[in-house]
């Protein structure tokens, strides 16, 4: 599918008129961003400078851009999504630039909603869209739950969620501003979220029907914080968080109850680096409990 430059759509969209009964998602729950970044709206965004004097080989993705190409392809494919939820970051000083910008990094996130996306009780579904102007971070987006009691939030094992592009002159060949190799990438990305989804589905299922025991849950968290999951003075609260949840839903010992003593812990944090460090916890939970070998992720894993 092709994208359209000139299409400006609004922040909520609305699915095929068929559709009747969908309700549009909530936005996804606002941090104070403290030191890692802070809140902003589009036009603040679009105002942001977008540095070009650099390597030939890289090209900068504005930001608005890759917003519109993300909300078309959700129109495209039939999603109802939220009023979207911006972040910028200051930029890593990177010398290879001659014209950076006091803001280089961004991310936005959407509430989203499709007839076909499994329903699961207590869970929200959301996406969320990683850029970058000082080559930090690659353009990527991903699939996301959020526990609603807590308003906790997870990334999807992010090695069948993610789409991840360098900035690369690949994406811009000839400088033309249109970045169709991107749009083709989050057209296809979105396209299969409600796969996803649905395996993801599966696997939360198995999380609440699987018994998490003091071993299996210290074993866990050590590993998490050898792999830079969480530092290593969190692993104790972690603990604290699984053996006295804050809410009764949590305490059944349960690896679903696990996976929110690390989301509780992780509550606010930086959103740049939280996603990544969630996908890692995704495979240490499941290698533990041999539920890496019940998906076959190479079937739903977006490739590009």
């Amino acid at each position: 599918m092709e994208y359209n430059s000139s299409m400006h759509h609004s922040n909520v969209k609305s699915v095929d008129s068929t559709v009747t009964t969908l309700i549009t998602p909530d936005t996804p729950t606002p941090y104070d961003a403290g030191s890692w970044g802070q809140r902003c709206d589009i036009d603040t965004i679009r105002r942001t400078h977008v540095p070009n004097i650099g390597p030939d080989t890289w090209r900068p993705l504005p930001h608005e851009t890759f917003v519109d190409m993300i909300e078309q392809s959700f129109d495209n494919h039939g999603f109802t999504i939220s009023e979207p939820l911006h972040y910028r970051s200051k930029s890593v000083t990177n010398a290879k630039i001659k014209d950076q910008g006091e803001y280089g990094r961004f991310n936005t996130s959407y509430g989203i909603a499709h007839p076909l996306l499994p329903i699961i009780d207590g869970v929200s579904w959301e996406s969320g869209w990683h850029n970058s102007y000082d080559m930090t971070k690659s353009a990527q987006g991903t699939l996301d739950k959020r526990t609603l009691i807590c308003l906790n939030g997870m990334t999807v094992n992010d090695s069948i969620s993610n789409f991840r592009r360098k900035h690369t002159s690949g994406i811009d060949l000839n400088r033309d501003g249109l970045f169709e190799h991107i749009y083709d990438l989050v057209n296809n990305t979105i396209g299969s979220l409600v796969t996803i989804a649905q395996a993801e589905a599966s696997r939360v299922d198995r999380y609440k029907h699987t018994e998490c025991n003091d071993a299996d849950a210290r074993w866990i968290i050590l590993e998490a914080a050898k792999k830079n999951v969480i530092g290593a003075a969190a692993t104790m609260k972690v603990l604290e968080h699984f053996e006295a949840p804050e809410h009764p839903e949590f305490k059944d010992g349960s690896v679903m109850c696990l996976e929110n003593a690390f989301t509780s812990d992780g509550r606010g944090r930086n959103i740049f680096t939280q996603r990544e460090r969630f996908g890692k916890l995704g495979k240490i939970i499941d290698g533990r409990f041999g539920f890496d070998n019940e998906v076959n992720t190479e079937e739903l894993a977006t490739n590009f």
